[in-house]
């Protein structure tokens, strides 16, 4: 009673107190991100190691064990748990609640760094990272086409990654199906046997002839020029003339394996299954668009779309670029439920309000 005596002898007064609600409930309507989920951290952190070709007993030896005993020395440090599996290491740290999940994810990088040139030299980079649910992709894109599966790859690897990586809010791009482009050298074992081929000595030759060299610099009069030694391959029939050292004098590359210009093993595919057209295709490249912690759902989706007709007119003859889901469909949705919860809540609550005061 006494609030609404008062809102009713001042009317000025209840009238401000209204309008800085509204003034900064716009504010923080128009500046807030939407998202599905809210920003949450947990303490865990993900360490992965690949090492191809080695077994799980290699991998426990030589990787997980030794990542374990440095990373056991990081501050409040709840619990470690590692698979040693074929040619992977994973490794899940668990930490204290409490613990900044930032500072924790430096804290192992730092300690895994230190063991780097004690792991084998064909074992990949430890790969560090904090576990984030905001990290998945909240829009997937297809890219299919009769053309080689190399070659959506490479159109979604080198052109379409980079064009969405362009877009403001978006964090990285995801990229699954294909087949990477890779050079083959098929040995034969008789062949191995007869020339006495050692296949250490062969890789090292094939590691050192591909590559570009720094060589320095030289100076004419008051100009500097710098000097680079240019090794890499430029092509298959280049790569076959190599000479390589075998026990009965030199022979080229080409004598002695067959060099086919192929692609990587396919170990995990995309498949596009379309339910109420009963279509299926198996040739398909998906892209997850994965936004960062300050992005927005609706505007990276509507950016995302936006560019999508200019990128499908630059895509080679025969490919198609499509959106198969969007998170953000359903944000606008739980956002305009919400919206019109609150436009009903304030129609329902001035009619109280009214037949309320009228009785005064």
């Amino acid at each position: 009673m006494q609030i609404a005596k008062l809102s009713i002898e001042r009317p000025i007064m209840t009238t401000m107190a209204i309008l800085v609600f509204i003034i900064f409930g716009g504010i923080a309507y128009f500046s807030l991100n939407l998202n599905n989920m809210p920003d949450i951290e947990i303490p865990y952190i993900t360490i992965f190691t690949t090492y191809p070709g080695a077994g799980p007993k290699e991998i426990e030896t030589l990787i997980t064990k030794r990542i374990e005993e440095v990373v056991s020395t990081v501050s409040e440090l709840e619990r470690v748990e590692s698979y040693s599996l074929d040619g992977v290491s994973i490794s899940i740290l668990e930490f204290k609640i409490g613990k900044n999940v930032n500072i924790a994810n430096q804290e192992v990088k730092d300690k895994v760094d230190e063991i780097i040139n004690d792991l084998p030299d064909d074992a990949q980079k430890p790969v560090v990272q904090k576990v984030d649910f905001r990290a998945f992709p909240i829009m997937n894109l297809v890219l299919s086409g009769k053309n080689d599966p190399r070659e959506l790859y490479e159109i979604a690897d080198k052109t379409l990654k980079d064009r969405f990586s362009q877009i403001q809010g978006v964090a990285k791009v995801d990229i699954k199906g294909g087949r990477q482009r890779e050079i083959r050298v098929i040995l034969d074992d008789r062949v191995i046997n007869e020339q006495l081929i050692s296949l250490p000595q062969l890789m090292m030759i094939l590691k050192s002839h591909n590559m570009n060299i720094p060589g320095g610099y030289f100076q004419v009069r008051d100009q500097e020029f710098t000097v680079r030694m240019q090794g890499e391959f430029n092509d298959i029939e280049e790569m076959k003339k190599l000479q390589i050292p075998t026990a009965f004098g030199n022979r080229k590359l080409g004598q002695l394996a067959r060099v086919e210009d192929s692609g990587k093993d396919v170990r995990q595919r995309s498949i596009y299954f379309d339910a109420q057209k009963n279509y299926r295709n198996e040739n398909v490249v998906k892209l997850g668009i994965i936004k960062s912690p300050e992005g927005n759902v609706v505007k990276v989706a509507d950016a995302v779309r936006s560019i999508l007709p200019e990128i499908q007119n630059a895509l080679p003859k025969g490919m198609r670029l499509e959106i198969v889901n969007d998170d953000s469909d359903f944000t606008r949705a739980s956002v305009n439920d919400a919206m019109g919860n609150i436009i009903l809540g304030v129609i329902f609550t001035s009619i109280v309000l009214f037949l309320f005061l009228t009785q005064l």
